[in-house]
C-alpha cells in the first residue's frame, strides 16, 4: 500500500512540475528580478536583470472557453549578436492599421549605455539602457505606419547585443 501511494505522489508531482512551466509572454526565465515601470500613458518597460532573455517565439493566452488561444501577432525584428562597428545599429517595420501594440526588446552587452529610438510619424521616443543590461519596452497606443528602432551607444563605441520587435493586434 505505501508503494502505491509513493508511485501516485511521484506521479502527480511529475505531472504538476511539467505543468507548471508559463508560457506566458512577459515570463523571462531565469530572470534575477522584474519590475513593471511606466514611461508614458501607453508605454511600459519590464527590467528583467542582465540575463539574456530573448523574445519568445509565441504568445499564448487563456481563452474564455479555458483552452489555450494564440495571440495573433507577428515577430517583424530578431537580431542576436549584433555587432554594430559604428555605434549605431537600426532597424525598420511597418506597423499595420487596426495593430496597436508592438513590444520591444533590446539586450546590451557592450560596456557603455545605449539610447533606444524609436522614430513614427515624425515623433521620437528615447529609452535608456544601462550597460551590460536588457528590458523589453510595450506600446499600447501604436500608430499604423513606418517605425524605426534605432540603438546607438553613449560614446560611439561598438554596439553589441541582441534586438527583437513584436507587433500584435491585442494587448501583450
Amino acid at each position: 500500500m505505501k508503494i502505491k501511494k509513493l508511485l501516485f505522489v511521484s506521479i502527480v508531482s511529475v505531472a504538476l512540475s511539467a505543468t507548471a512551466t508559463s508560457v506566458f509572454a512577459n515570463s523571462e526565465p531565469g530572470a534575477s528580478s522584474k519590475s513593471t515601470l511606466s514611461l508614458s500613458p501607453s508605454i511600459t518597460t519590464n527590467k528583467v536583470g542582465t540575463k539574456n532573455t530573448a523574445e519568445p517565439l509565441a504568445t499564448v493566452t487563456p481563452s474564455r472557453d479555458g483552452g489555450i488561444s494564440i495571440l495573433s501577432n507577428n515577430l517583424v525584428i530578431q537580431e542576436t549578436n549584433i555587432s554594430a562597428s559604428q555605434g549605431t545599429w537600426e532597424r525598420s517595420w511597418s506597423q499595420p492599421e487596426d495593430w496597436n501594440y508592438y513590444r520591444f526588446y533590446v539586450n546590451n552587452t557592450t560596456s557603455t549605455s545605449v539610447t533606444v529610438q524609436i522614430q513614427q510619424n515624425g515623433y521620437t521616443q528615447n529609452y535608456s539602457l544601462s550597460a551590460n543590461s536588457n528590458s523589453t519596452w510595450t506600446q499600447n497606443a501604436a500608430v499604423p505606419g513606418d517605425h524605426k528602432i534605432v540603438v546607438t551607444t553613449s560614446d560611439g563605441r561598438k554596439f553589441t547585443g541582441d534586438v527583437s520587435v513584436r507587433i500584435a493586434d491585442a494587448p501583450f
